[in-house]
């Protein structure tokens, strides 16, 4: 007859071989684990910041509504404003008021695109039904990749935008002002 042999000493390999294997396995895969995760935190930090950006130069545009005697008035509480819903971000990335560029100029109609050139505020300006205004309040960052709130990993900053750009615009006739 066969010798009878125990299924676990067939089966098994020696101790002494299995050794160090549970910490190579973890050394291949841990990297790849930690840069998805990094990657995804780095991403949401960048759209917490572009949904902040689109959030406050939409008060900014809305803060130009409100009541003040001249465009330029109006265009100081936009700027403000904007400027100060974004003063928790890094030195770096935060605006300061000359940093928001706000723009009002006439449209002929709604699909009017000639708007966006920067024009210089007209003190006499005058918004109604007939010759409706356009207000646009915008904001970039340039350099976002290079100062990201989260620094990147090399070669994981190459799937960080290079800018980030948020603006709002309103239309303006004589019934809200």
């Amino acid at each position: 007859m066969f010798p009878r042999h125990s299924s676990t000493a067939i089966c098994a390999a020696p101790r002494g071989r299995q050794r160090g294997v549970y910490a190579l396995e973890w050394a291949i895969i841990f990297p790849v684990f930690f840069a998805l995760l990094y990657g995804i935190i780095c991403y949401g930090l960048t759209f917490l910041v572009r949904s902040s950006m689109q959030h406050a130069v939409e008060e900014g545009a809305r803060a130009a509504l409100r009541y003040a005697p001249t465009w330029a008035d109006r265009e100081v509480n936009a700027r403000e404003t904007v400027a100060n819903a974004l003063a928790w971000l890094p030195a770096t990335l935060r605006p300061n008021a000359s940093n928001v560029k706000f723009t009002v100029c006439r449209v002929s109609s709604l699909d009017d695109k000639s708007c966006t050139q920067d024009t210089s505020l007209n003190a006499g300006l005058v918004c109604d039904i007939r010759t409706p205004c356009m207000v646009l309040v915008s904001y970039t960052i340039t350099g976002y990749r290079d100062n990201a709130i989260a620094p990147a990993i090399p070669g994981l900053g190459l799937v960080l935008p290079v800018a980030l750009q948020a603006s709002a615009s309103l239309l303006v006739d004589r019934r809200m002002l």
